[in-house]
This record gives structure tokens, C-alpha cells and sequence, in this order.
């Protein structure tokens, strides 16, 4: 079973509250982290370092999250990172989302315990203590 210290959480969007609290949070609970502030950046963290999950906004100036999504579908990788979508406003519907290869879409504000709850069901984590 992995512990969570092992694993990397991508964390990307361009509000720095946002991005500060969350990774905070996801620290909080043992996990490491990096974060990007656009998708352009996001995409070349992913080319650069083992990651196992994603956490994006959709819309964002220099590379939306659907174009994060798109790259790690494109990278030749042997294990995809597992994406998940938060946005307060997308361009996108959430089942399109779904489709193009997110686990899962939060709309915000969300409830950020929720979404690390779901990213532990996803990666059959052991319950928190």
C-alpha cells in the first residue's frame, strides 16, 4: 500500500490563496507537492518530475487546465498521474471533463477534505488517523 509521503500532488491554479491553502492542506496530511500558477507551467513540471496526482483549475491564462490534461494524456509515461478538476467557472461541461480523462470535477467553492478524500478512495489509501 503507498504512504502518502511517497506521493506527489501537482497542485496548479492562478489564484495564490487558493494555491497556498491547498497545498498547505495536502502537506498538512503527509503528501508532497509542488504547484504552478499556469498551465503552461504545470505541463513542464509533468515533463520534469514524477507526479501521481493533479489538481488543476480549468481557466487560467497561459494554458488552461484542459490543456494539462491534454498533455499528460500525450506524454509517454508508464503511470499516468490521476487528475482531478477544480474550477469556479469552466468552458467546459463537467462530463466532457470526464471524458477527456479527469477522475473528477469540483466545482468551487468545495470542500477541500472532499477532494482529498476522493483522491485517497482513487489511490486506495489507508484511512487518516
Amino acid at each position: 500500500m503507498q504512504e502518502r509521503n511517497n506521493i506527489t500532488v501537482l497542485i496548479v491554479d492562478d489564484e495564490p490563496d487558493i494555491l497556498e491553502l491547498m497545498e498547505e492542506e495536502f502537506i498538512y496530511y503527509g503528501y508532497k507537492t509542488l504547484t504552478a500558477e499556469c498551465g503552461n507551467d504545470a505541463i513542464e513540471l509533468i515533463r520534469s518530475k514524477p507526479i501521481d496526482i493533479i489538481v488543476s483549475d480549468y481557466k487560467m491564462p497561459n494554458g488552461n487546465g484542459m490543456a494539462v490534461l491534454d498533455a499528460v494524456q500525450l506524454i509517454d509515461m508508464k503511470d499516468r498521474p490521476e487528475f482531478f478538476f477544480v474550477s469556479g467557472q469552466a468552458d467546459i461541461s463537467i462530463q466532457d471533463a470526464l471524458n477527456a480523462g479527469a477522475k473528477k470535477f469540483f466545482s468551487k467553492p468545495f470542500d477541500l477534505d472532499d477532494l482529498i478524500n476522493e483522491i485517497e478512495l482513487d489511490l486506495n489509501l489507508s484511512p487518516r488517523k
